[in-house]
């Protein structure tokens, strides 16, 4: 979707400033979206760390007698349900920064965001998806693995 996780670079995010400039966003509307997308970027981290924190406690309980996996991955699932309302919170707040022009824009960029996989062509599963880098060179198909 258009939010890196933590462990990627945040500095120079093409994903948000592919947004910001695609909606032809005001000066103002920069700095109104800047401000949000810290606050959103903060509130992702903290969830990444506490999920990441449960799943450690999750996978060092492989040698324990009376471990509560249901608990554990419930708190996990609830956890990224509070990720995604925070995904959802954040455009919709984003949404509110446009005007009714870029609002049309705005929707059709998220409608194709969520429909990015349905749109990709097969690939055999003999290649790895391209992702945006030019062919090998010489041959233009490499031969299948054997």
């Amino acid at each position: 979707m258009l939010v890196k996780k933590p462990h990627e670079n945040q500095r120079n995010n093409p994903t948000r400033n592919f947004l910001m400039e695609q909606l032809s966003f005001s000066k103002t509307q920069k700095a109104s979206f800047r401000t949000l997308d810290a606050a959103h970027r903060e509130v992702m981290r903290s969830l990444e760390n506490e999920i990441k924190n449960q799943k450690d406690f999750l996978f060092e309980g492989f040698n324990k007698e009376d471990f509560k996996i249901d608990s554990l991955t419930a708190k996990i699932g609830a956890l990224q349900a509070k990720k995604d309302i925070e995904v959802f919170s954040f455009f919709k707040q984003v949404r509110k920064l446009c005007t009714a022009e870029q609002v049309q824009k705005f929707d059709k960029i998220i409608k194709e965001a969520i429909r990015g996989g349905e749109r990709m062509p097969p690939n055999d599963r003999r290649m790895p998806p391209n992702e945006g880098r030019m062919p090998p060179h010489g041959d233009e198909r490499m031969p299948p693995p054997r």
